[in-house]
């Protein structure tokens, strides 16, 4: 099995308190995909799974509510067809309800490929 990585947010740093949207990843081959979420801010921030039929953010949907990530911590979350449905492009928003002024964010898609 091969596994393969898409960075939605890469070393990319918070200032405010408006919503920011990462890259759009690729869901492949109706699998399984895990989501892992690294906050190195120095504040909570609430994240948002969206997925899309195209490679875009406009006409977006959400595909896993809303939740927190503390500051300083990482979580990850495997979504499938069956509990999140599936669409064929994905991407996440990061907003941080009080401005951080240190740290980043980092959130890469992880899949297996079956050989």
């Amino acid at each position: 099995m091969t596994v393969s990585y898409q960075h939605l947010f890469l070393g990319y740093e918070i200032r405010d308190t408006a919503m920011h949207e990462s890259g759009v990843g690729e869901w492949p081959h109706l699998q399984a995909i895990t989501i892992y979420i690294e906050n190195g801010h120095d504040q909570d921030l609430t994240i948002t799974v969206r997925g899309n039929k195209e490679k875009t953010t406009m006409g977006s949907v959400e595909l896993v509510s809303a939740f927190t990530v503390s500051a300083g911590t990482a979580v990850s979350y495997t979504l499938t067809p069956e509990t999140t449905g599936w669409l064929p492009y994905i991407y996440v928003t990061a907003t941080a309800s009080t401005a951080p002024t240190t740290g980043e964010i980092n959130v890469t898609i992880i899949t297996i490929e079956k050989e």
